[in-house]
């Protein structure tokens, strides 16, 4: 009978530590890369879902619609809500002082450089940056001006300037994008020199780099402004007012009596607006909230109904036409009327505070851990 002989193999002991030691370095960088997709999803009811996001108290963090964007040890990191290849982390190229996103556009800006995300080169404009707000293909930067006024200026996706407007100190009070259409830039400029007040509200279209409308509010303060495919609704301390998106034309006013507008959704066709009375500082000091449906009708056909708050109240946010309310121990959505749809109890710990990111996704920090209630099936 034949003997097979066994074929005896000599390991270096040197060569295989050094494999070993590759292998575990690779494993580790790995698990750093997959710590944006590590997340645990519970199911809590119908229309709300949660999910522990990998986030730490001392991120600086931005909602995005998509996913999240958080800035950590000198990395600009993006977590998506769908699709773990569209993650990412970037270097920054200096201090952060803010973020800004959405599906389109992402970005990370210090005090003189705005950082857009796959931009072949930064922005820097003069001045000190002031304020970033961003559209469907571009970017706008508030700076002080060396008059001492300030300088607005519109940047494309690539970071080339198409757009600038220069105004006089204090006068430029807020701007931003129109919801409905992520083209349409305004701006807000307030004027006391008459002894009262007066605001003027313009539209411009970037799509054609010209100025489309002008809405002039007197009497009163305007907070905010916000744009439906069919309406411009201004919140004035002492009323709402409807103006059509086409003409702006003054449609219809809804007296505020005495309350603000802290938050709202126009997920729906009638906007939902969230109010408390402005007595209050914020949401904890009130005992109760108004919730106030709009028409975009030629009638406001408006509705209001008031919620009473629970106890151990965290925040309040407007989420696709509907109210979350969340407290140090549960969470509980409600119809736009105010009535309970579903409510569960959060996991040990206790919430200690929520950020409405978008009109699906709110964020719940939670004894140190970071959870993302999303909002709707």
């Amino acid at each position: 009978m034949a003997v097979r002989k066994r074929r005896i193999v000599v390991r270096d002991r040197k060569k295989t530590a050094f494999r070993i030691a590759v292998v575990i370095l690779a494993l580790i960088v790995i698990a750093g890369a997959s710590v944006l997709t590590a997340f645990t999803v519970k199911s809590c009811g119908e229309q709300l879902v949660t999910r522990t996001l990998p986030l730490i108290s001392s991120d600086l963090i931005c909602g995005t619609g998509d996913g999240v964007m958080y800035v950590r040890a000198g990395s600009l990191n993006f977590y998506s809500f769908k699709d773990e290849d569209l993650n990412f982390a970037r270097p920054l190229s200096a201090v952060p002082k803010g973020l800004v996103g959405n599906s389109a556009i992402k970005a990370v800006y210090s005090e003189n450089v705005i950082q857009i995300v796959d931009a072949p080169f930064d922005i820097a404009p003069s001045g000190e940056i002031e304020a970033v707000r961003i559209g469907a293909a571009h970017v706008a930067v508030c700076t002080a001006s060396e008059s001492g006024g300030e300088s607005l200026t519109v940047y494309n996706s690539t970071g080339q300037p198409v757009y600038s407007l220069d105004y006089p100190a204090g006068r430029l009070m807020k701007f931003g994008f129109s919801e409905a259409s992520g083209s349409t830039l305004w701006t807000m400029e307030l004027d006391t020199d008459s002894g009262t007040p007066r605001t003027t509200i313009t539209t411009f279209d970037l799509s054609r780099v010209s100025s489309t409308g002008v809405i002039t509010v007197s009497g009163q303060l305007v907070d905010d402004i916000f744009f439906t495919s069919s309406s411009v609704f201004v919140i004035g301390t002492e009323s709402l007012i409807r103006y059509s998106a086409s003409a702006n034309r003054e449609i219809y006013r809804v007296q505020l009596y005495g309350y603000k507008v802290v938050d709202r959704s126009i997920a729906g066709e009638s906007p939902l607006l969230l109010l408390l009375p402005r007595t209050v500082s914020g949401v904890k000091d009130a005992p109760f909230i108004r919730l106030l449906t709009v028409s975009q009708k030629d009638v406001a056909e408006e509705s209001a109904v008031t919620v009473t708050l629970p106890d151990e109240l965290v925040d309040c946010h407007l989420v696709g036409g509907q109210l979350v309310i969340v407290t140090g121990s549960s969470v509980r959505l409600c119809s736009s009327k105010g009535k309970l749809i579903e409510s569960f109890a959060t996991p040990v710990g206790v919430t200690v505070s929520s950020a409405k990111l978008d009109e699906r996704h709110i964020l719940m920090e939670r004894s140190g851990e970071f959870d993302l209630l999303t909002v709707g099936k």
